[in-house]
């Protein structure tokens, strides 16, 4: 067995512990966790629907996203870092917990960290965000290219070695 298929086989593999993880996780810090809409950030109002802002979270703990809650470091709350990992709790939602990972994972793997896939795309359109040429139908277009990423990393991650 290659490299490749022996590390997405272990992805696979350890897709019930992290699964578990997250949700301890998320339990553990759910006192801290406040919505996103709660915020005060009227940008973020006028690009992602009411429905997204109530439902996405953020707690006050070392950075990362997990379902629809993402936890900032202190003093790390601009308004643009809160439209970054909205855009990963977009593709989050769109992909499902196990395919997120999966697809993540085989980007990190593949590209490293700043070129992945879905940390590019959150990335790019941070900076649109920041320069105010956020294309109409965000969440449409952040779903559509989730698609795309997902379906030229799903014959890899659930080819003969990835299950699924």
């Amino acid at each position: 067995m290659n490299m490749r298929a022996d590390i997405i086989r272990r992805f696979h593999a350890a897709l019930p512990q992290v699964r578990g993880w997250i949700d301890q996780f998320l339990d553990s810090h759910a006192d801290r966790a406040r919505a996103v809409g709660t915020l005060g950030f009227a940008r973020l109002s006028a690009c992602f629907p009411q429905e997204l802002l109530e439902r996405a979270k953020v707690a006050s703990v070392d950075g990362i996203t997990l379902k629809d809650t993402f936890s900032l470091q202190q003093g790390r709350a601009s308004e643009a870092l809160h439209f970054h990992e909205l855009v990963h709790v977009v593709q989050l939602s769109r992909l499902g917990v196990d395919n997120f990972l999966l697809a993540y994972g085989l980007g990190l793997f593949s590209f490293g960290y700043a070129k992945s896939p879905l940390e590019q795309m959150a990335y790019t359109l941070q900076r649109g965000f920041e320069l105010g040429t956020l294309p109409r139908g965000l969440v449409h277009v952040i779903e559509q290219a989730t698609d795309a990423i997902w379906n030229q990393a799903a014959p890899i991650v659930q080819g003969p070695y990835g299950g699924a």
